[in-house]
């Protein structure tokens, strides 16, 4: 493997469960800080295609199961993808929209998933504080 998926996806299952704005910025902060290095690869290849590849075979390796990725695993990557990588992505390089485009459809493609991606902040803004299952406001 050429990407570190076990650095990148380190608790993946805990990470994907993002519940309100201040967990989202400092799991955030913390996948940049300690994570994001290792798709330096990715993010400054020349052939961001091929690399994007790799990576989604990397990804693959490190959580198949007799063959193919659980849907609850599959769940929790997309999730993170979702969160931390593309956003990322998006605020880091300058380039960060066609480098998102290419990982998105081979991501998508790879694993037959149907994700997209938005930036940080949309994210961030989405979250809303709730009392029992009722919204109270942005939070």
């Amino acid at each position: 493997m050429s990407y570190n998926v076990d650095k990148i996806f380190e608790d993946v299952v805990y990470l994907s469960k993002v519940h309100n704005k201040a967990g989202y910025e400092s799991n955030t902060n913390r996948f940049k800080e300690e994570r994001y290095e290792e798709l330096s690869d990715l993010v400054k290849a020349d052939d961001v295609a091929t690399e994007s590849q790799k990576f989604c075979e990397d990804v693959f390796i490190a959580f198949k199961k007799f063959g193919k990725v659980r849907s609850a695993d599959l769940m929790n990557l997309n999730y993170f993808m979702i969160y931390y990588v593309f956003p990322t992505i998006l605020c880091e390089e300058q380039e960060g929209k066609a480098i998102c485009d290419t990982l998105r459809d081979t991501w998508n493609g790879y694993f037959k998933s149907n994700i997209n991606y938005t930036d940080y902040n949309t994210l961030y803004e989405g979250f809303q504080t709730k009392i029992f299952g009722i919204p109270i406001g942005k939070n």
